[in-house]
């Protein structure tokens, strides 16, 4: 009889508290059992995560996965990316579909402190700018005055655009959707002759879903800036930090313009943050559970993070993107100490 009263309330709790027993392990040591890094990718950007013909993922997205792999698993090949439509991502990261995401996830203050997604760090600012259907004549955003423009209601970039067009008195209509990828769907067919955006996300939607028409183009004029970041469930803050650090450590790299020609160089310094960058003291980098030495192979093989974002998102690139300065807005690197 005590043990059907016991089962009942087990039950009970089970009911009332789903998770009981079954929590999911947001855990590095979860990362580590399973042997591959989970990570998300803005399902509309190609040029952030695609597979290349012997199905190798290529990319910034993939790029910044690598650095977690490597220094997580010790092996920067052991990724998974995962794309997503933007308000799929608290789900994706609260059901464990993927550990981090890389993006533009941006809460209102107001429904911010009840989202399970974190915003961790801000990896790099990217221009918001316009897709135009092509008008005639056309060279600039002035030439398309009081045409309908689409994006996602409660926005940050309605809020941007909004504030764009009342600085300079320009007339638009705006046409609200749901969500992102609604406004992108809307103006897919046509319903309105400007989308506004994240200057790699419209490039990336030019190439993927316009890539058969030449009526598409970016029109010149820079909205705003959209940080994109570095994002965790709040369950997951082990593996936020630690991955905070990681790339931080790829930016110091950069500050110090460690390279893989001067490598070697580096390892004998006496500055106590470079110790620790390089593992020659293990202890920081094991706190961290990643590999001590990570750093040193990855810098070889992929190089440091200004390289990095040169050779996937950089000025030579279909993307083009110039990368700010610390001075100029980007958070500086911290010292590893």
């Amino acid at each position: 009889m005590k043990l059907k009263s016991f089962f009942y309330f087990f039950l009970a709790l089970v009911m009332l508290f789903p998770s009981f027993g079954f929590a999911k392990d947001n855990s590095i040591s979860n990362i580590k059992k399973r042997g591959v890094v989970y990570c998300g990718t803005n399902k509309n950007n190609n040029f952030l995560a695609y597979q290349n013909d012997d199905g190798v993922w290529q990319g910034f997205d993939a790029a910044l996965c690598r650095a977690l792999a490597g220094a997580f698993l010790d092996n920067k090949d052991l990724i998974k990316m995962v794309p997503l439509k933007i308000e799929d991502v608290p789900q994706a990261l609260q059901s464990g579909e993927i550990d981090v995401m890389f993006g533009e996830f941006q809460l209102p203050a107001e429904t911010e402190i009840t989202s399970n997604v974190i915003n961790i760090d801000v990896l790099y600012d990217d221009k918001v700018m316009l897709l135009a259907h092509k008008k005639e004549n056309a060279t600039s955003l002035e030439d398309y005055h009081d045409a309908k423009v689409c994006m996602a209601r409660s926005s940050v970039d309605a809020y941007q655009f909004s504030n764009f067009v009342s600085r300079y008195n320009l007339a638009f209509q705006p046409v609200y959707f749901a969500d992102r990828s609604r406004a992108v769907e809307g103006f897919y067919l046509s319903r309105c002759e400007l989308l506004v955006g994240a200057s790699s996300e419209l490039k990336g939607i030019a190439a993927s879903k316009f890539k058969k028409k030449k009526n598409i183009e970016l029109l010149p004029e820079t909205i705003g800036l959209r940080p994109i970041y570095l994002m965790v469930d709040k369950n997951s803050l082990q593996i936020g930090i630690a991955a905070k650090w990681i790339f931080n450590a790829l930016k110091l790299a950069e500050s110090y313009n460690i390279t893989s020609e001067n490598l070697p160089t580096m390892l004998g310094q006496d500055d106590f943050s470079l110790q620790n960058l390089f593992g020659n003291q293990e202890t920081l980098w094991k706190k961290f559970r990643a590999y001590p030495h990570w750093i040193r192979k990855f810098i070889i093989e992929e190089g440091n993070f200004g390289e990095m974002f040169e050779r996937h998102l950089g000025t030579g690139t279909n993307i083009g993107l110039e990368k700010p300065e610390p001075e100029h807005g980007l958070a500086a690197p911290k010292p590893f100490i």
